[in-house]
């Protein structure tokens, strides 16, 4: 196969639940399913789950590499080969849980010990990849996963270890149960193709009765994640690069109001309330996350940094505008919220209040999902579980076989702030601004700043000479420009810079008057 078949090929396949169902977007001529020459020789079997996948995926889909770490992530990889993790959660002992899909099996990672334990599903009886996009821990020992090829609601007993099944599918072939949220003793579930949330009573499964309620949406729509705030659901029904809507739905009421959202927000998966009530939207077919404003009703565009090269390789030069496809997002105890940008393997966390982002590299790499040609170090570790706990971020590396933890308490070498909380430039005239750097430690960094704007209308200009940060604070100037064409109003601009396996910024205002 050609080096750029694999990126293209890859990439149809990276966004399982998005951009895999969504009509094929991508270019048809690469179809995963096509018979190769190799895949036509005789099976070799490993007697692991790796048998799943033909000798010539295996490494695409199985890991490439051992488990890697930096000084902010550890890695550590799965015993048995080829589980491909998803979902995450952790429990009230401190223990990590995570779905296996190429398995049915969940699985425990005891942080202390670092061992860890695999539970058979003795259900199972595929031999494929079933997506289980949720999880959830519930106070009585029960882990919950959601399970979109048997279209079902499992349930683990941590205490009995036993599972146990509750099937959606007997109405609708469609199911496709994927996000699990917790609210009123009640599962709150998104059916991503079936044109419904699910609210499921915790306390009849528990009594072996499958008792549900649904929210409908109209044909063709998708469904994000449910997000929860004073008995209020908040999820997007949406149709991929065409329409996307905000739905608040009162829990006890059923009554529903709806929200247009700007029409650059292409594939609305993560939803997630922050602070003072405002929703947080990831678009995964996008570098954007979005603020909405439950107050006036005002929608904000935060864009990330551009991803970096390795992430994506672009050996056949195809690839004219990267993105980082920002995936499923949570807010952990002090307001901050964490985020996969997926196509850039990394972990992002976002401060409201001070709107900061910083954005981790994750060590290992999968060059198959990517256009990495020569290019060592490249590719993508298909991070799409994330769960917090404490000043930990515990996620799943789907195609590398991995489990990692990101400690967000290690610090930084430098914090980002802009001069000016708000930037008012004219149409058509430019205005030189200085951003603040500032030393967190005591060792030498050399800095280039960079910029990035979801405008085509608004330029950053900054310096290409490396700023020396030594013990002392440090004002770099940057020229943000604008032209005489922007429409009036307001714009978030991200500036930056790249660091040892993180990335340091701060979003600056610019009013367009």
């Amino acid at each position: 196969m050609k080096k750029s078949t694999y990126f293209i090929t890859g990439f149809a396949l990276l966004a399982v639940s998005v951009i895999f169902l969504i009509n094929n977007y991508e270019s048809n001529e690469n179809n995963v399913s096509k018979t190769t020459l190799e895949t036509k020789k005789s099976i070799i079997l490993t007697g692991t789950p790796a048998d799943n996948h033909p000798p010539n995926e295996r490494e695409q889909h199985c890991g490439s590499s051992d488990a890697k770490s930096n000084q902010y992530v550890q890695e550590f990889e799965i015993p048995t080969p080829c589980t491909q993790p998803l979902s995450i959660t952790v429990d009230s002992n401190g223990k990590i849980w995570f779905t296996q899909t190429n398995t049915g099996n969940l699985a425990v990672f005891d942080s202390v010990s670092k061992n860890f334990t695999e539970y058979k599903n003795e259900q199972w009886d595929l031999k494929k990849t079933s997506m289980m996009w949720g999880i959830f821990y519930t106070q009585d020992d029960e882990v919950w996963f959601a399970d979109e090829a048997y279209g079902a609601l499992w349930k683990f007993s941590i205490p009995e270890k036993t599972y146990s099944k509750f099937s959606f599918t007997e109405n609708n072939d469609k199911i496709f149960p994927q996000k699990i949220e917790y609210y009123n003793d009640h599962f709150l579930i998104n059916d991503f193709t079936g044109n419904q949330i699910l609210i499921v009573n915790h306390d009849d499964l528990d009594a072996n009765k499958t008792s549900y309620s649904t929210i409908k949406v109209p044909e063709g729509f998708f469904t994000s994640q449910v997000a929860v705030d004073n008995d209020n659901l908040w999820f997007v029904m949406w149709k991929y690069q065409k329409e996307a809507i905000l739905i608040k739905t009162n829990f006890v009421t059923q009554k529903s109001e709806e929200f247009s959202l700007p029409s650059s927000i292409l594939a609305p998966n993560g939803v997630s309330i922050g602070p003072l009530g405002n929703i947080w939207i990831a678009d995964t077919g996008s570098s954007s996350f979005y603020k909405f404003d439950s107050k006036n009703l005002q929608t904000t565009e935060y864009v990330t940094s551009d991803p970096p090269v390795w992430s994506y390789g672009n050996s056949s030069g195809l690839i004219k505008t990267p993105i980082t496809r920002p995936y499923w997002n949570l807010f952990d105890s002090e307001g901050n919220m964490w985020f996969n940008e997926h196509a850039a393997n990394r972990l992002a966390v976002f401060d409201p209040k001070t709107e900061s982002l910083l954005e981790y590299d994750i060590p290992s790499k999968n060059p198959k999902w990517a256009d990495c040609g020569d290019l060592s170090d490249c590719g993508i570790s298909q991070t799409f579980g994330f769960a917090n706990q404490d000043n930990k971020i515990w996620f799943t590396s789907w195609v590398e076989n991995n489990i990692g933890v990101l400690d967000s308490s290690v610090t930084i070498p430098i914090s980002l702030d802009v001069e000016q909380d708000e930037i008012q430039i004219k149409q058509g005239e430019q205005k030189e601004i200085k951003v603040i750097v500032m030393p967190q430690t005591n060792q030498k960094t050399d800095l280039i700043l960079h910029g990035n704007t979801s405008s085509k209308f608004i330029k950053i200009k900054t310096e290409s000479t490396p700023t020396a940060l030594l013990d002392k604070t440090e004002y770099v100037p940057i020229t943000i420009s604008v032209d005489e064409n922007t429409p009036l109003g307001y714009y978030k601009i991200l500036i930056g810079t790249q660091l040892s396996n993180v990335s340091i910024s701060s979003y600056a205002t610019i009013k367009v008057v």
